[in-house]
């Protein structure tokens, strides 16, 4: 049987390599840039982000062919890669998937007593700032016959009269999602602990970017893959987020915690209370493959604004089941909280009401 190797792209950055002190062991300078100018051409490799950055393709031989070479320039010791982010590639369908939205956050607020938005301060979209959708989205909701989701008229708190827009509620999550197989959560909790400025995201989500730091030694049928990579970028002395080897994977989600409706929400940051004690939950939008393309079929959006999820049925050996260990991911509001906000939608609105 054939092992298949995992989908990636890498992007790096080369740095020359100083001995000033193990503090500083990367220096950003003139020097680094001619020298990476010399073995970019050298090696074919176009440059981006200033002309600092290349991308391998780790699919194929000439990437890795690349790759070699680079770790004969590192050897040397001039040279080190002194940033890196190893980025899986999308899958092409999906079950589930994840709709991207433009962020709008001076024209839509979840701050308040109820949600506001400013009528022509915001980018055209459909979807926007993870939550807020316009009246075509919930039309073509309804004449679809999607289900698992409803929608609360937003105040309009702009100068100048537009078309409405509303916060979109599913009824249930998706699930706290999982793990990627090689990333070792017992460490990355002994490292970050309870300290939210060292993490992005909740202690109980799955996590699918994290640093090298954070990788398990058993890689089981990929430690070939993990090895090579690893020889071309080792654990830098200095470990902060802008330095040594990134990994960015497809989000991955248990099946058997994903509910029978074509909507559900996404856990986005961490759950707490403002500065006048009002507890606020920030969730994103998942869609099903029925819901992705009646959005499409609308023109409402293109493929591109949908990232397709990774549906497991069965977790890996040593993944934690988070969906098993934890609660379900509480909805943007409590059933309490929705019952006082339809109160004030109907004497907001009244028959225009949902």
């Amino acid at each position: 049987m054939t092992e298949v190797m995992p989908r990636f792209e890498l992007d790096l950055r080369l740095d020359v390599s100083v001995s000033k002190s193990d503090d500083d062991p990367v220096e950003i300078s003139e020097e680094s840039q001619r020298v990476r100018a010399r073995i970019y051409k050298q090696l074919g490799l176009k440059a981006h982000s200033g002309k600092a950055w290349v991308t391998l393709d780790l699919e194929s031989a000439k990437g890795w062919g690349v790759v070699q070479k680079l770790v004969e320039e590192c050897r040397s010791g001039h040279v080190v890669v002194g940033s890196a982010t190893a980025r899986e590639k999308l899958d092409t369908d999906g079950d589930w998937f994840h709709l991207v939205t433009k962020p709008a956050y001076d024209s839509f607020s979840l701050w308040d007593d109820y949600p506001l938005f400013k009528s022509g301060t915001h980018p055209e979209g459909h979807a926007l700032n993870e939550t807020f959708v316009s009246e075509a989205f919930v039309t073509t909701v309804e004449r679809a016959g999607l289900t698992g989701i409803s929608f609360l008229r937003c105040l309009n708190k702009g100068r100048k009269a537009g078309p409405s827009w509303f916060a979109a509620l599913p009824d249930r999550s998706l699930g706290r999602g999982l793990d990627h197989p090689w990333f070792d959560r017992r460490r990355w909790i002994r490292d970050v602990g309870d300290d939210r400025k060292k993490r992005s995201s909740p202690l109980d989500t799955g996590q699918y970017q994290f640093h090298q730091c954070w990788l398990r030694d058993d890689r089981g049928a990929d430690r070939e893959f993990m090895q090579k990579l690893l020889e071309l970028c080792p654990m830098p002395q200095v470990r902060t987020p802008l330095r040594g080897l990134q990994f960015l994977t497809i989000p991955r989600y248990w099946t058997q915690a994903f509910p029978d409706a074509d909507f559900a929400y996404l856990p986005f940051g961490e759950d707490g209370p403002n500065r006048e004690g009002k507890i606020l939950r920030f969730r994103q939008l998942a869609v099903s493959r029925k819901a992705h393309q009646a959005l499409i079929d609308a023109r409402l959006f293109t493929q591109k604004s949908f990232l397709p999820f990774r549906s497991v049925v069965t977790p890996e050996s040593g993944v934690d089941v988070l969906d098993e260990r934890h609660e379900p991911v509480p909805p943007m509001y409590t059933p309490e909280e929705l019952a006082v906000l339809r109160a004030k939608e109907k004497m907001f609105f009244g028959s225009l009401a949902g």
